[in-house]
Order: C-alpha cells, then structure tokens, then sequence
C-alpha cells in the first residue's frame, strides 16, 4: 500500500509515515498550522510541526527504513511510473484539503471515498 512520509523535523529520523489514503489530512493540517488531526494508525500532529510531506519511498518498495535511495533505485521506481502514480494522487490530496474548507466532512473520509464525495458535490 502508498504511504507518505509527514516530515516534522530536520534530522533523518523526524517523520511520520501515514497511509496515502490520509494525505489530504496531512496536506489540510500544513495549510492550517493550528489545526490537529489523528490518524488512523494513532499519530497525532497539529499543523505548525509539519515541516514538508512526501512519499515514503522505502516503505512503498519494501525497503529497510536506513535504506538511502541510490541510482538503481530511482530508475526502478520511475521504470514503475510510481513518481507519477504517487505525484498524481498527491495533487489530488492537495486539492481535496483544499476543497475541506468548504467542505469539512471530507477530512473525515479517506482520499478515495473523499474523491467520489466530490463528485457528488459538484
């Protein structure tokens, strides 16, 4: 399954990593600094910690956590076309934290019933 790496801190190890279906939670929370959400595998984060987010590539590949992405590595995850993949559905994150201003009942859904309820509120 995707996942994406919420980046709290500078050092290497200040992150969380959350299911992609919660990325529009993640992304919601960085617009918002004083805002607080709890994801479903328990982290709690409010807003203003989050520093950047992005895929967490050694988990979506199987890879150890210290694993450092080289060459071959890159060339197999863009061989997979999962850079696109992955930009895509975060574009999509994006505009669905985006639209939850307006629509807060969104963050409460995850990102692919979130993108249905969208279509329904067109």
């Amino acid at each position: 399954m995707n996942k994406i790496k919420i980046i709290t801190g500078f050092r290497e190890n200040q992150y969380f990593v959350i299911e992609l279906n919660e990325a529009h939670k993640a992304y919601y929370l960085f617009e918002h600094p004083e805002a607080r959400v709890i994801f479903e595998n328990g982290v709690a984060l409010i807003g203003k910690n989050i520093q950047g987010i992005e895929p967490a590539w050694n988990e979506i590949m199987g890879w150890n956590p210290t694993h450092e992405l080289n060459d071959d590595d890159w060339n197999d995850i863009k061989g997979k076309e999962l850079d696109t993949k992955l930009r895509n559905l975060l574009t999509e994150a994006k505009r669905i934290a985006y639209l939850a201003e307006k629509h807060p009942q969104l963050l409460k859904l995850p990102l692919d019933k979130a993108k249905d309820e969208i279509k329904l509120l067109k």
